[in-house]
């Protein structure tokens, strides 16, 4: 955990961070807040997290034509020593700015649109804060994931991990479900949705499991979970069948919210068609593992067989250190590797250096024939000319 986490101090200096980016942004508008979220704010981040922010912009401030992230990239440049590599996603379905923090040495991205990400933050924060033992799990779960690169841009997202492994601690009674958190409070809608939670439940657990045997059980459960049948729902903190979200007189009574936003056609319903569904603990709409195609998930679930094999295999005291060696991979099959693990892996199939040789070797002959061509042409003007 040492190793892995950011150290406090490392957690502090980020203040700076939200403090360069805030003073800056009021400057062009007054007022506004920096909202960070994400794996500082929940207790995840790991040396290489990056910072994620929402900007809250006074209402008089805001307009609706107008793209904010286009107008924040033009701002922070009039700092160059501070704010670098600025660059903008607007077609996005939450458009955000990316630049490098000079003085923290960080990777930000921030948005203007979806404060959503701030409450789930602080769900997650309070939910992993429960138990010593779920954040400790939560970090070495993603430190596993990106060791064996099964999450991040294009793969299962951080998100969708976070909230299996809330989903199995709640199977383990060491973790309450989201619904009996905002029993008895008052709702808090953002986005058409209740992100309140009563931050002072006190859940009582008399599960004594130490933190190797819940790392060995989430392995076990979810490489046999039947991900085609079931959702993952953190909000009630049970499995739900899928067909019942195909008819909305189907759907389980905790979700008269979900019911009305359908109704009322304030959201799509949920996407239950894909190979995995992680539902939102908040936004009942929303899948949060809708990226995750068929492939990806048959490789996960390969790296989730192979961890629980080595857990029944391993004595306890090498378990940790044969699950987070990059090299320690099961046998996938050659359809569900990528085309860059394939050459990686195959012995026979030229390297790039070779192919690139025969690259050069072969645009020296086109440009020497090139040459030749281009004399001939200028002897034979000269001849005729002359």
């Amino acid at each position: 955990m040492q190793r892995v986490r950011l150290t406090r101090s490392e957690v502090e200096d980020l203040r700076r961070l939200f403090f360069d980016l805030e003073q800056t942004l009021r400057e062009y508008w007054p007022g506004c807040i920096v909202m960070p979220f994400g794996s500082i704010v929940t207790g995840l981040g790991i040396k290489s997290s990056d910072a994620d922010c929402y900007v809250h912009l006074p209402e008089h401030l805001k307009s609706p034509n107008e793209c904010y992230v286009m107008t924040a990239k033009q701002v922070l440049k009039r700092r160059p020593h501070i704010f670098q590599n600025l660059f903008v996603i607007s077609a996005a379905k939450v458009p955000i700015v990316k630049f490098f923090h000079t003085p923290t040495q960080c990777e930000v991205d921030i948005n203007f649109t979806s404060p959503a990400g701030v409450q789930n933050s602080k769900l997650i924060a309070y939910l992993l804060h429960i138990d010593r033992r779920a954040l400790h799990l939560a970090v070495l779960l993603k430190y596993w994931s990106k060791v064996h690169q099964l999450t991040g841009v294009n793969l299962v997202p951080n998100y969708a991990l976070t909230m299996m492994i809330i989903f199995f601690l709640q199977q383990m009674s060491i973790l309450p479900p989201v619904c009996k958190l905002q029993q008895g409070t008052k709702q808090d809608i953002v986005e058409n949705w209740n992100t309140s939670f009563n931050e002072s439940y006190q859940h009582h657990t008399s599960n004594d499991m130490s933190l190797y045997a819940l790392l060995g059980g989430f392995f076990e459960y979810f490489s046999t979970y039947q991900y085609k049948e079931y959702v993952i729902s953190p909000y009630t903190g049970y499995s739900i069948d899928r067909n019942q979200f195909k008819r909305l007189d189907f759907v389980p009574d905790e979700f008269d919210l979900y019911k009305e936003n359908i109704e009322y056609q304030k959201c799509k319903p949920l996407q239950i068609n894909n190979p995995m569904c992680v539902q939102d603990p908040f936004e009942h709409s929303r899948n949060s593992s809708v990226a995750v195609y068929p492939r990806l998930l048959t490789k996960l679930v390969y790296y989730l067989k192979h961890a629980a094999d080595n857990y029944k295999n391993c004595s306890q005291n090498h378990f940790l250190k044969t699950l987070l060696d990059p090299r320690n991979v099961p046998d996938i099959p050659v359809m569900l590797t990528t085309r860059r693990e394939q050459n990686r892996l195959d012995p026979k199939r030229p390297n790039r250096v070779t192919k690139e040789k025969y690259r050069n070797k072969g645009r020296r002959i086109n440009l020497n024939a090139c040459y030749g061509e281009a004399s001939k042409l200028q002897k034979n003007f000269h001849r005729r000319r002359f």
